[in-house]
């Protein structure tokens, strides 16, 4: 036997080298995590999963935009989000903004969403702001210890404010309770221009003038629905929310009036656990910055929200008076068109609506009728002999919307294609082709309802109508008609909620239709 054998050393002694280099690298894989451990992202990344906890909030929440099969706008976002990392979601939905708070906290969630604003909490990080919105104090009409506020300071002594997690206290009114709890301690700018107060304005809780005397009784609520309703019995005198807030809620309650507004807006962001790095945060925020500057932040915001701000409060109280006093009368028709044709029959009565007012004897200036408002030449190609009548009107323009739409290139996306239809219905089709032809020559797209809104206005004057086919039109006229269907379509969800039932599949002409529009 050769020698050189002899120099191998016993297998044991292998064995004890092995596991010796096993456990050098062990140590030092163990303290590259300790000094260096990872990122956010790369715990994400390594998790496969994107744990998201969202506020249910009805601002968010829109049956005009389902078509991307996400029901709420942040939703919409995030899955964007989580299609970016490449990883899948997994979202949980909570009723309040303390609940995904105290899950931030607790570190549970990759991050939380549903119209929240900064806690300003060392346990909560703050990531990219969505949109900026007003805050607002408001009250009930018929409540004789509320009433217009000129100035903050004229927050009444002993009044009951209630407020939720979604819209902290603003800065101006805490410095106010703050200087009315303890004058000597505090200052605060009684001409509301901002100013700041050197002392610190403490917690959200009751602050009082003197001991056990309260200034202002501030109430929690989970919700800005809770709030009215606190409001509506006399538990709070003033609620605190913010102003998208307040005119959705006005749409449906126009006793809600406005006591004051806030200079001083908030942002509503998406929030993160403290105690990680800003990798995700930060990809969060070129994501976010990525959908503004191309825009589709601002289509997504105008999907969403874009009919809330439309009407004041004689248009709500009319619309209010309209639906207990003519709706019935019509609703079967409505109905029966939707489900004829497979659509919502919310929305052919918010068209109806905003055409006559559910009025079957309405005539215009220009000689169109009824309640769908049909010109003479669209009535006979429809084969309607009188149109006058409700049945005939309702179901003859409910097919003229459907034609319309039909009549549109197939590569413009819901729901902007809804809104041209609408716009269509208004100034005509020839006049929409025009605007979407001045569009894409200018450098916009003309299959975004947001930049064709923005040609309609022009084809009133002679620099842009003298260049199109049709010529002049009253272009800013379907603009505002879109928008105060989705305005009142938007206002019937909210009255009939419960009108979810799957519908019947619509006849052959119409299946491409969405059997919500």
């Amino acid at each position: 036997m050769s020698p050189l054998l002899h120099l191998r050393p016993p297998s044991t002694t292998w064995r004890q080298i092995e596991l010796g280099v096993f456990i050098v690298l062990l140590v030092m894989i163990g303290l590259r995590v300790w000094f260096q451990p990872p990122s956010a992202l790369e715990l994400l990344t390594f998790r496969e999963e994107f744990q998201v906890v969202l506020v249910e909030h009805p601002l968010g929440r829109s049956e005009l935009a389902t078509t991307t099969g996400h029901d709420q706008l942040e939703l919409d976002l995030l899955h964007g989000f989580a299609q970016e990392l490449g990883t899948r979601i997994r979202v949980t939905r909570v009723e309040t903004a303390a609940e995904a708070h105290r899950r931030l906290r607790e570190q549970r969630v990759d991050l939380a969403a549903g119209f929240l604003v900064d806690p300003e909490e060392p346990a909560i990080e703050r990531g990219p702001e969505i949109l900026s919105i007003q805050q607002v104090l408001v009250f009930w009409n018929d409540n004789a210890r509320s009433s217009v506020l000129p100035r903050i300071t004229d927050l009444p002594v002993g009044a009951r404010l209630g407020f939720t997690a979604q819209s902290p206290l603003p800065e101006h009114l805490r410095l106010h309770l703050a200087h009315a709890s303890n004058p000597d301690e505090a200052t605060v700018d009684t001409e509301d221009n901002g100013e700041t107060a050197p002392s610190d304005p403490g917690a959200f809780g009751p602050v009082g003038l003197a001991p056990g005397e309260p200034p202002v009784e501030l109430v929690p609520k989970g919700t800005a629905e809770a709030l009215r309703q606190a409001l509506e019995s006399g538990e709070i005198d003033y609620a605190l929310m913010n102003s998208l807030e307040f005119g959705r809620l006005r749409r449906l309650h126009p006793e809600l009036r406005m006591a004051y507004e806030f200079e001083d807006g908030a942002s509503v962001a998406w929030l993160f656990p403290s105690g990680f790095d800003r990798s995700l945060i930060d990809a969060a925020e070129r994501y976010i910055q990525r959908l503004r500057d191309n825009r589709e932040l601002e289509q997504m915001l105008d999907r969403y929200l874009g009919h809330l701000e439309i009407h004041d409060l004689v248009d709500a109280l009319t619309f209010a008076r309209r639906v207990e006093n003519r709706l019935d009368r019509y609703r079967h028709l409505f109905e029966r068109a939707g489900e004829e044709y497979g659509l919502d029959w919310r929305f052919i009565a918010a068209v109806a609506y905003q055409e006559s007012h559910w009025d079957a004897g309405a005539i215009s200036p220009t000689g169109v009728r009824g309640l769908m408002m049909l010109t003479q030449n669209t009535a006979a190609g429809l084969g309607i002999q009188d149109r006058t009548d409700p049945e005939a009107s309702v179901d003859g323009g409910t097919r003229y919307l459907l034609d319309l739409r039909e009549r549109l290139p197939e590569r413009i996306p819901e729901p902007d294609r809804t809104w041209m239809t609408l716009a269509a219905y208004n100034v005509g089709l020839g006049h929409l082709f025009d605007a979407r032809r001045l569009a894409e020559a200018n450098g916009d797209d003309p299959d975004r309802w947001l930049d064709v809104m923005q040609w309609l206005p022009r084809l009133a004057e002679s620099e842009w109508h003298e260049q199109t086919r049709y010529g002049y039109a009253r272009g800013w006229e379907p603009v505002v008609y879109v928008q105060n269907i989705r305005s009142y379509y938007d206002k019937l969800i909210q009255r009939f909620p419960d009108s979810n039932d799957p519908l019947p599949p619509p006849p052959a002409p119409y299946r491409r239709v969405p059997l919500t529009l």
